[in-house]
């Protein structure tokens, strides 16, 4: 290497100001800039082949030190360090990546592209390590608003998806939605198919994260039910029903979910999903024993097994609910101890669950406290439908009957 000699690295060569001493033989041996940045190119280069961090460290430093007489040359070198360092073991782009980072903050207005480019790949090293948390984080510092460099729509939606995508991996839901926000507010503007796909999952995510399981099932089962031109494999549609099918059961009960529930039903890959039949018996409105929901509990994310403030988890609440609705459909009254027996748990549980439900318009009836009886209305509108469907039936028969009736006659006239 005619910067080095024929026999020697830039280590051996070097004492500890050796970089130093290095640019400037560089410097004062070239004459114009243009050789000066092929040779300083050539020595990054050099660098990265031998994963000689340390020099590299070192180069980075000179570069960035105060009054440097490399000023003019920082912003490249530093371009050419950021574009070789994937070269690099995961180790030593790490070391080097975050010695860069520390000596560039407080500056990165004057180093924007440089510090992105080294932020994605410090990322990418942390999600390797399975650190989500870092990771997110070294992608959430880049400045993609404010900065001089104007980034396109497209840019911006495709990092704050992979942030929030990050958060919810670390199981941070409120980051997560912080990101899934700021990439809601440029996705109208992109026409990337895929990354629209990721952004409207990551939103399904963050509303399953945070218990809103209503949203959540909604959004999960328009989105296993489009197949977006072929660009999303059967299983991942699979997986995305399945989603659905989960946060369908631990929803409130209610009409909204009666709506969602019927959608998944009338699925024609529904049978194929994991705890069809407990899903299928929430549709059609039947008790469930609290013995049916363990398997479904074991398969549960640690979020959707959370405690409420009444130490009940949202697996528990979600079945009594629909277990009130299923009784109000069997039933016109019932004594609240009996209730509470169906139900299994304690009358005055059974009573404040009821009670809930009929005050948010999910439950149609009303108990009377005097006499310990919960009244349900509107249970029989099924049968009633029924009945008026029979006699609209009867009434036809009725008047074809007369008519032949009439003909007859004519005829015997």
């Amino acid at each position: 290497d005619p910067l080095f000699g024929p026999s020697a690295s830039p280590r051996a060569a070097m004492p500890s100001n050796g970089m130093f001493q290095l640019m400037s033989g560089i410097v004062g041996a070239t004459a114009d800039a243009t050789g000066r940045m092929e040779k300083f190119t050539d020595l990054v280069r050099s660098l990265v082949d031998q994963h000689d961090v340390q020099q590299l460290k070192d180069l980075v430093d000179c570069m960035l030190a105060e009054e440097s007489s490399f000023a003019l040359f920082a912003r490249p070198v530093l371009q050419q360090i950021a574009e070789q360092m994937e070269k690099l073991k995961n180790e030593d782009l790490k070391e080097l990546a975050l010695h860069t980072l520390e000596r560039l903050r407080g500056r990165v207005v004057s180093f924007e592209e440089e510090d992105f480019v080294i932020r994605d790949l410090l990322s990418e090293v942390f999600q390797a390590e399975g650190d989500w948390a870092e990771a997110a984080k070294v992608l959430a510092a880049i400045n993609l608003e404010t900065g001089t460099r104007c980034r396109t729509p497209l840019q911006k939606a495709e990092k704050y998806v992979k942030i929030a995508e990050l958060y919810l991996e670390d199981r941070d839901p409120v980051a997560a939605d912080t990101f899934c926000s700021r990439a809601a507010m440029v996705m109208h503007e992109v026409n990337d198919t895929p990354l629209q796909l990721r952004y409207r999952v990551c939103h399904a995510r963050v509303l399953d994260s945070k218990r809103k399981f209503l949203d959540a099932a909604s959004k999960y089962c328009d989105l296993s039910q489009q197949t977006f031109g072929g660009q999303i494999c059967e299983a991942d549609l699979l997986q995305l029903l399945k989603c659905a099918v989960t946060c369908a059961i631990l929803a409130p009960a209610g009409p909204q979910r009666s709506r969602i529930l019927a959608s998944l039903c009338k699925d024609e890959r529904i049978r194929a999903v994991e705890h069809f039949e407990i899903l299928q018996k929430m549709f059609m409105e039947r008790l469930i024993r609290g013995s049916e929901v363990q398997k479904f509990e074991d398969g549960l994310l640690p979020h959707q097994k959370a405690t409420g403030p009444d130490g009940s988890t949202v697996l528990e609440r979600a079945v009594l609910q629909h277990n009130v609705l299923a009784a109000s459909r069997v039933y016109k009254n019932m004594r609240l101890p009996q209730l509470g027996d169906l139900l299994e748990v304690p009358p005055e549980r059974a009573e404040k669950i009821a009670a809930k439900m009929i005050a948010e318009n999910r439950l149609a009836g009303f108990i009377d406290q005097k006499s310990g009886v919960i009244h349900f209305e509107g249970g029989d509108e099924n049968l009633q439908a029924w009945d008026r469907h029979i006699r609209n039936v009867c009434t036809h028969v009725n008047s074809v009957l007369s008519k032949i009736k009439d003909q007859s006659a004519m005829k015997d006239g």
